[in-house]
């Protein structure tokens, strides 16, 4: 009987299968978030606030998308 099955058992890959899939919907989240600050940018006019707004939700897909790549060189 071969037991090598056993050695996809080990608690730690796990920990990391897990940990990427939890930033995978991270990533999904950011970008709901960028499109709800869109949807919110036409609807109000904010004209100093707009632009910033945009950056950082921007900067927030960019910081997400780093740590997901980030995360699967390392893990």
């Amino acid at each position: 009987m071969d037991l090598n099955f056993i050695g996809f058992l080990h608690p730690s890959l796990w920990v990391k299968i897990i940990t990427i899939i939890v930033l995978v919907f991270y990533v999904i989240f950011t970008f709901i978030v960028f499109t709800q600050v869109k949807m919110m940018a036409q609807i109000l006019t904010l004209p100093h606030a707009q632009g910033l707004l945009r950056l950082i939700s921007i900067i927030h897909i960019v910081l997400a998308l780093c740590l997901f790549v980030l995360a699967v060189v390392i893990l």
